[in-house]
C-alpha cells in the first residue's frame, strides 16, 4: 500500500516521505552503482544526514579532533582568566581539568586529536592542486600550519615536563618560568589557537540558521575569551614576580614544584629545538610534494571544461572541478570551503559525464539530502578525467550561508508561507526624462540603496528587481505572522528613509520621489528558477500578484500603502479608521479586502517594536484555534 502522510503534512514532509531521485545518470550513460545509491537513498530517506555532518570519514575526522581541541583550548583558557581573581582559585581549577585532561582516557584522546589534526593538516596542503582558495580558508591555514611551531614547545614545558622530568607544573610553576620572558610567545600562541578554532567554528556552523540568529552573542564570547584569559595570565604573572622577590621563598617553590635541574632544563630545551625542526622537516615535505605534483600534473594530460554561459578553459588533469573554477578564475558557489556538506557548488553536467568516476558516499548523501537528479554532480568531488560541459547551477554572487538551507529544501521548489512586499517608484517616466543614462542609473540606484536597506534591516530579502521597482520577502526563517510584521516595519522605514533622499537630491530632481507599496502574504512556491548561472531563488504565487495589484491600487486611491486584510490579520493588526474596500484582481476567484494607509509612518506603535512579535504571533494562534 502507498505510504499516507499524517493530516497537516507541508511540502517539506511530503518530500522527506518521496524518495530521492536516481542519483547519478547522464546524457552519456554512467550510473551509479546500484547497491551504493541504494542504500545512500534509504539512509537519507530513514534519518537524514545533518548536514553539519556531512564529508568524507577524514573530514569528520579532521572536525572531530579539531572540536577537541578547541574544547580543551577553550576550557584552558577560561582557565587562565580566573588568574583575574587569584593564583589559587586557578590550581584549584586546573585539579578538576586534570582529572579529565590527564586521565589515561583523557591523556589518549587529547594525544591522538592533535597527531590527526596536525597530520590531516599536512596531508591537505600536500594534496591540494592550487592555493587559489578563499581569504578565509588561507587565513585559517597558515594560522593552523604555524601553531606547532609554538605549541610543541609549550608541550614539552608543561606534559613532557611532568611525565618525563618529574616537573610539578602547577600554575604557580608555570607562571614564574613564562612571566614576563615568553610572555609575547605565550600570547601569540594563544591568538593563533584561538583565531584559528573559531574561525573553523565559524565557517562550519555558519550552514545551521540558529547560529546565524545568534552570532552577536557567540562574537561577544569569542572576544571576551581571549582578553580575559591573556589578563588572568597577566594579572597571576605579575603577582607571582612579587612573590619570588623573597629569595627563601622562591627556594620553596623551587622545592615544591621540583623545578628541573639545569641539566633537565638543557634537555627540555634541546627537545623543544628536536621536534620544531621535525614538524618543519615535515612541513617542507608536504609543501615539496605539492610542487612536485604540480609539476608533473603539467607536463601530464590535460582536460577542457566548458562552462555553459561561461568561458571554456583547459587545465591539467587531476584538480576537483572546484579547484579548475578557482585556478582559472571562474566565479563558483562553495559555502562549505568544498566539504561536500552544502551543495551549494553542484553543477549539471550536460556531455562527458563518462570522464567521472561515480559518486562516492559523502557526496551521494549531499545530492540525495536535495533529491539532485541524475546528472547533477558536485563540483567539489569531481575530477574531471576529460573534456566536460557544465552548468552552475547557483549564481556566485547571490549564493551564501543564509541560503543554504533554503537551497537544501527548495532544489525542486517547496511550499512556503511568506509575505510578499511589491515597492514602486512613482512618475519614474516623468522623471527619467531628458536625463542621461547615467544620472538614471544613478537615481535608481540611491532609491534601490534606501529601500534595500530598510528591507535587509527586518530580516527580508529582495526576491527581484522590476525595472523602478522590486518585489520582496519575509518571514523565511521567522514565520509568516513575524514576517508581516517586518514587512509593515520595513514600509514605515522606507517612507522615512525618502526624506533623506529627497533632501539629498532636491536641487537636482526639482520634485520628490514618492513610492508605491503593495502587502499580501500567503503561500508561496519557492524554488530555483532560471537557466545556468542566471537561476535564482525566487516565489510565485498568488501573493505576488496580488500584491503588484495592491500597489497599483495605491497609485489610484493616493496611498502610499495597501496591504490585504489577510496580512494585517498575520500581523495582529486591526485597522480602526483606515480606507477599507474590496477589490477584484485577475486570476483569484474571490474580491480581496485591503487597507489603505498614507503614508507608512503612520502605522500605529503596536506593530512598530519587535518586542511584540511572538506576543502577537501567540494571540493570533489563539483566536485562530478559538474558531476552531
Amino acid at each position: 500500500m502507498p505510504q499516507r502522510l499524517p493530516p497537516g503534512a507541508g511540502p517539506q514532509r511530503r518530500a522527506a516521505a518521496s524518495p530521492p531521485a536516481q542519483l547519478a545518470s547522464s546524457d552519456d550513460g554512467t550510473i551509479v552503482p546500484a547497491t551504493l545509491a541504494s542504500s545512500a537513498a534509504t539512509l537519507v530517506q530513514s534519518q537524514p544526514m545533518y548536514v553539519l555532518w556531512r564529508g568524507d570519514h577524514l573530514q569528520r575526522l579532521r572536525l572531530l579532533s579539531g572540536l577537541i581541541l578547541f574544547a580543551f583550548a577553550a576550557t584552558h583558557f577560561l582557565n587562565h582568566a580566573l588568574g583575574l581573581i587569584s593564583v589559587d582559585l586557578m590550581q584549584q581549577v586546573q585539579q578538576w581539568r586534570w582529572a579529565v585532561t590527564r586521565s589515561t582516557l583523557g591523556t589518549a584522546v587529547l594525544g591522538t586529536a592533535l597527531v590527526v589534526h596536525i597530520a590531516l593538516a599536512l596531508r591537505k596542503l600536500a594534496t591540494r592542486t592550487t592555493l587559489r582558495i578563499p581569504n578565509w580558508e588561507m587565513v585559517q591555514l597558515v594560522l593552523g600550519l604555524s601553531i606547532p611551531f609554538l605549541l610543541l614547545g609549550h608541550i614539552v614545558n608543561t606534559r613532557i615536563a611532568h611525565d618525563v622530568f618529574g616537573v610539578n607544573d602547577l600554575y604557580v610553576y608555570e607562571l614564574i618560568r613564562l612571566w614576563p620572558g615568553s610572555a609575547i610567545d605565550q600570547t601569540v600562541l594563544l591568538l593563533l589557537v584561538w583565531i584559528h578554532g573559531c574561525m573553523g567554528i565559524h565557517f562550519w556552523l555558519r550552514l545551521v540558521p540558529r547560529y546565524r540568529r545568534m552570532t552577536s552573542v557567540l562574537l561577544a564570547v569569542a572576544i571576551f575569551v581571549p582578553i580575559a584569559g591573556l589578563g588572568g595570565f597577566m594579572s597571576a604573572g605579575r603577582s607571582m614576580q612579587q612573590v619570588i622577590q623573597d629569595p627563601s621563598l622562591f627556594e620553596n617553590i623551587k622545592t615544591l614544584t621540583r623545578w628541573p635541574s639545569d641539566e633537565d632544563a638543557a634537555t627540555m630545551a634541546n627537545l623543544r629545538t628536536l621536534l620544531r625542526v621535525e614538524y618543519a622537516l615535515l612541513l617542507a615535505i608536504a609543501a615539496a610534494y605539492f610542487v612536485l605534483t604540480h609539476v608533473v600534473r603539467m607536463r601530464g594530460p590535460k582536460v577542457t571544461v566548458i562552462y555553459q554561459g561561461g568561458p571554456k578553459v583547459t587545465v591539467p588533469a587531476g584538480p576537483t572541478l572546484l579547484e579548475i573554477s578557482r585556478r582559472s578564475h571562474v566565479p563558483h558557489s562553495s559555502v562549505c570551503g568544498g566539504r561536500a556538506r552544502c551543495s551549494t557548488c553542484r553543477v549539471r553536467i550536460d556531455r562527458g559525464s563518462k570522464s567521472l568516476a561515480p559518486p562516492k558516499f559523502a557526496e551521494i548523501i549531499t545530492l540525495a539530502s536535495i533529491r539532485a537528479p541524475g546528472n547533477v554532480r558536485l563540483a567539489c568531488q569531481i575530477r574531471p578525467t576529460g573534456s566536460i560541459t557544465v552548468t552552475r547551477l547557483l549564481n556566485y554572487a547571490s549564493t551564501g550561508p543564509q541560503s543554504v538551507a533554503l537551497s537544501e529544501a527548495n532544489a525542486h521548489g517547496v511550499e512556503i508561507s511568506l509575505a510578499v512586499v511589491f515597492v514602486d517608484m512613482r512618475d519614474f517616466t516623468q522623471l527619467s526624462e531628458n536625463r542621461l543614462p547615467f544620472d538614471i542609473v544613478f537615481i535608481l540606484n540611491e532609491f534601490f540603496s534606501v529601500v534595500g536597506t530598510a528591507i535587509a534591516k527586518h530580516d527580508g530579502r529582495i526576491d527581484k528587481f522590476l525595472g523602478d521597482g522590486l518585489l520582496a520577502v519575509f518571514g523565511e526563517h521567522s514565520g509568516i505572522e513575524i514576517g508581516c510584521r517586518q514587512a509593515l516595519r520595513a514600509a514605515r522605514d522606507i517612507d522615512l528613509a525618502l526624506d533623506h533622499v529627497n533632501a539629498k537630491l532636491a536641487d537636482e530632481l526639482g520634485r520628490s520621489l514618492r513610492v508605491g507599496i503593495g502587502i499580501d502574504a500567503g503561500q508561496l512556491v519557492l524554488g530555483r528558477i532560471g537557466f545556468g548561472e542566471t537561476s535564482d531563488l525566487t516565489v510565485i504565487g498568488s501573493p505576488v500578484n496580488i500584491a503588484s495589484r495592491l500597489e497599483a491600487l495605491a497609485k489610484e486611491k493616493s496611498f502610499q500603502l495597501v496591504l490585504s486584510r489577510k496580512a494585517a490579520d498575520f500581523a495582529g493588526w486591526t485597522p480602526a479608521s483606515e480606507f477599507t474596500t474590496t477589490v477584484q484582481v485577475r486570476g483569484v476567484a474571490r474580491p480581496v479586502e485591503v487597507i489603505g494607509v498614507k503614508r507608512g509612518r503612520d502605522l500605529p506603535a503596536t506593530i512598530l517594536s519587535p518586542a511584540s512579535d511572538l506576543a502577537a504571533k501567540a494571540a493570533r494562534a489563539g483566536r485562530t484555534s478559538g474558531a476552531a
